[in-house]
């Protein structure tokens, strides 16, 4: 009894398996031709780079001392998560942490010329040193410029002069950099997730506890902005698997109902629409079990799929009815050809999708 059924039984394990397996990839790049140079771009940009990762947080306010405290309250509330968040910034960190911004400029001097290296170590020299410091003092003394005044007063050898930072070492005469606008009222908060490498579904549940929190921070006339990549992914992904489901759960109403308005009869109703959904399942099954991961607008096909299966479905079941008291063997026979027929000839054309430009097919 048991060799009767352990086809079956294998047949069971290995699609348990491949439904285990199974992973939809939701990837906006993913979908798009891997031979564009910018999608190559974009993708090292987004696995190497952390800044890729982050959700950045709008803050906008009436006036600027407002948008300033929403900001840094902002930032304390959400640093507090460190299940949830891995840092924050609203300003330039060298604001907050000067030491980390004395290693950033050693960094940019570093990717500067030789001869612009060469040129530092020469005012640096002993021999040069007093004279660098002498025309400091007087650019101290005569100058009436505020900020000319500020930077040399904290740095009279000019280390934040770094060539080609447009005077000063990327904004920080200014302190703000990208963070603020010029007046003031809009400022952007970058959060970092504690976890890399967000699933789409993770991203959105991420993305909904970080709102709620955002909002509960700041005062309620304080307007709040969510964009970047985490952003990205929860809204469009979520968007691409709602309008799967709905497409393939309306193809599956619509055939049911065309199907009852052309019988009326519900048994064989259900045994097609049980066999059109065993059909989705092996066919997700197979797709986990060979591929492992499947693109979601492959997986929107299913839809299409589904119309093409019931159509075999049919023209059985029009059999059976043109032919009462026949039993299902010869009723397959009859069929048998021009079903074969029709799926090797959707198969050879679903076949040469795999050719096109788009991976999501």
């Amino acid at each position: 009894m048991v060799r009767r059924f352990w086809p079956w039984i294998l047949l069971i394990i290995l699609l348990g398996v491949g439904l285990g397996r199974l992973r939809f990839d939701a990837d906006v790049l993913h979908l798009l031709p891997e031979d564009l140079p910018v999608v190559r771009g974009l993708r090292l940009q987004q696995r190497y780079f952390a800044a890729s990762r982050e959700l950045v947080i709008t803050v906008a306010a009436t006036d600027s001392e407002r948008a300033t405290t929403a900001a840094r309250q902002l930032s304390e509330a959400l640093a507090g998560r460190r299940d949830l968040v891995g840092g924050v910034r609203w300003q330039p960190p060298w604001n907050e942490r000067p030491e980390d911004g004395l290693e950033n400029l050693a960094w940019m001097w570093l990717q500067q010329p030789p001869e612009a290296l060469t040129a530092l170590s020469a005012r640096l020299s002993p021999a040069r040193l007093p004279l660098e410091l002498a025309s400091a003092r007087e650019v101290l003394g005569t100058s009436l410029d505020p900020q000319e005044l500020a930077r040399t007063g904290y740095d009279p050898l000019g280390l934040t002069r770094v060539p080609g930072g447009g005077g000063s070492a990327g904004g920080w005469n200014e302190g703000t950099g990208i963070f603020v606008s010029g007046d003031g009222t809009f400022r952007l908060v970058f959060v970092e997730p504690a976890t890399t490498n967000l699933s789409y579904r993770e991203a959105g549940v991420w993305l909904e506890t970080l709102r709620e929190l955002a909002e509960g921070a700041v005062p309620e006339d304080v307007r709040l902005g969510f964009t970047g990549s985490p952003a990205f992914v929860a809204e469009i992904s979520g968007g691409m698997e709602r309008d799967l489901r709905s497409s393939v759960l309306s193809t599956l109403m619509l055939i049911a109902a065309l199907f009852w308005a052309a019988h009326r009869t519900w048994r064989p109703l259900g045994w097609l629409v049980l066999s059109l959904g065993l059909t989705l399942l092996v066919t997700l099954a197979l797709g986990g079990l060979f591929l492992g991961t499947l693109n979601v607008i492959s997986v929107g096909f299913a839809a299409v799929l589904m119309g093409l299966a019931v159509d075999y479905g049919l023209v059985s079941y029009q059999e059976a009815v043109a032919h009462p008291g026949v039993g299902p063997d010869v009723i397959r026979r009859v069929v048998a050809r021009g079903i074969w027929y029709k799926a090797g000839t959707t198969a050879g054309t679903f076949l040469l999708l795999g050719f096109a430009g788009l991976p999501g097919l």
